[in-house]
């Protein structure tokens, strides 16, 4: 990363941040704090967006409308100047705002007198079966008045009380309702109101609330509250209707406007990083290097020739540079995979560009599914195209969006892994796997005994060779920032990682003491060419010309007692890494047997299903060759009633359908979840640290409105992460 000074006129402020803008990476560095300058003061018309921002968002309330999600055409305006962009807004707020404003104090005053109207009904509907005028109940010149409900388990417990207290002096009458209440009315003497209150709060006995006008008969109040209320609910739901036209009408204007006046504040905010002088205006941030011409020819076609541009590298020693990663759009949700991780610092190396393949191979070999792949495959292209439309899934199916294209890259190798192992909706009764070694079963239609063997060798094989990519990538990084002790232990830790995955295939493969035996001999291990024909001497790898015990202590001995001794000058963090690096050796070697372990719950899970289930229907499929290869075979072994026998290749409806939604959601749940380990855990510890400071540039998401076209292309450059 570079640092750019930027200077112009004082009266370029405006067309220096649409600059910046366009540009896209301009990481501001925030030298007013620290200088300690006056804040500038806001422009009429910068406050008067600000205000307009304020009340198109209350616009925006009152219509519910959910602003951070886009709209199906994004509308072309003109916010080269703040003018323009205010006059747009001003607009939608005189043609909108009034008549909402009307309407939604109509509904408040209207919600007002539904409510009192409809306690209204509810005291008459209590006070119907006593024929009670609700007139009556209050406080005259001798009597004290009330109506309400109390449980009725507690109403003899009532008239007790006040027959106690009034010495017989009251009048009680009662109706019990069905839901455990009684309806009562109660007149005592006045002199004896607080007394009788007294004992009504402590029995829970509910008072009505008399409304005003409440005069008459319970009848005839209950009948004109029904009626008042009826026509104050159709005033209601017509205004709501006039609401919502509006809505309908002026949701994308508002929408637009609110994002207008939300890119002027973030414009303004931009501000607060400027520095300015009685005649200039200066501003400093971060870019990559390498981006310096096209920040010059976007600042020269805003601003013209009032401009110095500056680049510098300074030596910061309190201020850590940012990291830009520059990787191109479709790899842009690995790069999220790793951040999520830490961002690279700059003795880093960027391992999106790896992990756009790694990834999703490893998940196609754990998840391997022809039909099941392709339904990920569709999922992705879907969320693809409705995010380029600039559609909205919301805040869960979001993440599809977001991801969409790793989604594709899944649903490509998982559907490869099917192809690989057979497997079509979790039925063998389709695809002839095109590595018959993984077929479930053999020539002759019996379950093949060694499939899980063949499937342990392949996982552990993939971890050695993911686990060495990522040795060699240490190395790389550490000779790169010349830091040779280190590329020194990394360098014998690969020989050493090397001399072990050799004798663990090509000598022994389930005993340690063949490593030392003097008379044994070693075969050189070769990734996936031995896959079926065991280890060791199997006939495919090649015989060296070395016993196992000194090639033992040539690979695996040396190696290691060399790291130990430039490990040790470290001190204890070198000892403690030299620690983590043999123990790691093992475990995360092993570790990748996960991939056969969740492979193995998928197949098994699948075929639960499809062997459990009725099949509703079995579906033909046609025998399928392309350039020789047998896709889909004429005939394939299924077990009937009678022992295996050979059938037209189908699949079973019901167990395919009810298995893919079952065992899609969870088990591809699972296999993303294990496929992230293996890479956190047991890659990025062999090179990838992360610690660096995520790079932050200025920059305007827009998702109602299209921002202006951009003449520049973005030149290319290496994965690596560049400070």
């Amino acid at each position: 990363m570079v640092v750019a000074k930027i200077i112009s006129h004082k009266d370029k402020d405006r067309q220096m941040t649409l600059a910046l803008e366009e540009f896209g990476l301009f990481e501001f560095i925030d030298v007013r704090k620290r200088s300690n300058l006056a804040t500038v003061e806001k422009t009429r018309d910068e406050s008067t967006a600000i205000a307009a921002l304020e009340r198109i968002e209350r616009l925006a309330s009152t219509f519910d409308i959910e602003l951070d999600r886009g709209i199906s055409k994004r509308a072309s305006i003109d916010d080269s100047t703040l003018s323009s962009s205010i006059e747009y807004v001003s607009d939608v707020i005189r043609s909108v705002e009034p008549e909402v404003l009307e309407i939604d104090k109509d509904l408040v005053s209207l919600q007002m007198d539904l409510e009192r109207y409809m306690n209204i009904r509810d005291v008459a509907q209590y006070l119907e079966p006593l024929g009670l005028d609700p007139g009556y109940i209050g406080t005259t010149e001798y009597t004290y008045t009330t109506a309400g409900v109390i449980k009725t388990s507690k109403f003899s417990e009532l008239e007790w009380s006040l027959k106690e207290v009034t010495e017989d002096s009251f009048a009680v009458s009662s109706i019990d309702l069905k839901r455990g209440v009684t309806v009562a009315t109660i007149s005592v003497p006045v002199a004896l109101q607080s007394a009788v209150g007294r004992i009504l709060t402590a029995l829970g006995f509910e008072s009505f609330s008399i409304p005003d006008g409440s005069e008459g008969s319970p009848e005839v109040i209950l009948s004109d509250a029904i009626s008042r209320i009826s026509e104050i609910k159709k005033r209601i739901a017509d205004l709501q209707q006039r609401k919502d036209d509006l809505r309908k009408e002026w949701r994308t204007k508002i929408a637009v406007a609110w994002e207008l006046m939300d890119i002027e504040r973030r414009r303004l905010d931009a501000r607060r990083f400027y520095v300015y002088t009685e005649e200039s205006v200066k501003t400093w941030g971060w870019i990559p290097k390498g981006k310096e011409e096209r920040l010059e020819s976007i600042l020269k076609k805003h601003i013209g020739s009032a401009l110095v541009l500056n680049i510098e590298e300074p030596d910061f020693t309190e201020t850590e540079s940012p990291t830009y990663l520059d990787n191109p759009d479709f790899m842009k949700p690995t790069q999220k995979v790793v951040e999520s991780f830490g961002t690279p610092s700059k003795h880093d190396l960027d391992p999106t560009k790896l992990m756009w393949i790694s990834f999703p191979l490893i998940f196609g070999l754990v998840f391997a599914d022809v039909g099941q792949g392709f339904l990920i495959l569709l999922i992705g292209i879907a969320a693809w195209r409705s995010k380029k439309k600039g559609d909205d899934w919301g805040s869960m199916l979001g993440y599809l969006q977001a991801g969409a294209e790793g989604l594709i890259m899944m649903g490509i190798f998982a559907m490869i892994g099917g192809f690989l192992f057979g497997s079509f909706f979790g039925a063998e009764t389709v695809i002839e796997p095109l590595w018959p070694i993984f077929a479930h079963l053999d020539e002759h239609g019996h379950p093949n005994p060694y499939r899980a063997v063949h499937m342990l060798k392949l996982s552990i094989e993939i971890g050695a060779i993911q686990i060495g990519l990522g040795i060699l990538l240490s190395i790389y990084n550490h000779v790169k920032h010349h830091e040779m002790r280190k590329a020194g232990i990394s360098a014998f830790y690969l020989w050493l990682y090397v001399g072990f995955v050799n004798l663990l295939f090509g000598v022994s493969y389930n005993s340690i003491e063949k490593w030392f035996d003097p008379a044994g001999a070693v075969n050189m291990w070769l990734p996936f060419v031995g896959i079926g024909y065991g280890s060791g001497n199997n006939g495919v790898y090649p015989l060296l010309p070395v016993g196992a015990q000194t090639f033992t202590i040539f690979m695996l001995i040396i190696p290691l007692v060399i790291m130990a001794m430039l490990s040790f000058v470290g001190g204890m963090d070198g000892m403690v890494h030299l620690l983590e690096s043999v123990l790691g050796m093992i475990s995360h070697t092993v570790s990748y047997a996960r991939i056969f372990a969740l492979n193995t719950v998928h197949v098994i899970l699948s075929g639960v299903f499809i062997t459990l289930l009725p099949p509703i229907l079995n579906i033909p499929f046609p025998h399928i060759e392309i350039l020789g290869v047998e896709i889909i075979p004429e005939l394939v072994w299924h077990e009937g009633a009678h022992g295996p026998e050979q059938v037209q290749p189908f699949l079973p409806l019901l167990g395919a359908v009810v298995g893919t939604l079952i065992v899609g959601i969870l088990e591809g749940l699972l296999a993303f979840m294990h496929t992230l380990r293996l890479h956190f855990v047991e890659w990025f510890s062999k090179f990838y640290h992360a610690g660096g400071v995520p790079f932050e540039p200025f920059r305007i998401e827009r998702i109602h409105t299209m921002a202006p076209s951009k003449d520049f292309d973005l030149p290319t450059q290496s994965g690596y992460a560049v400070n």
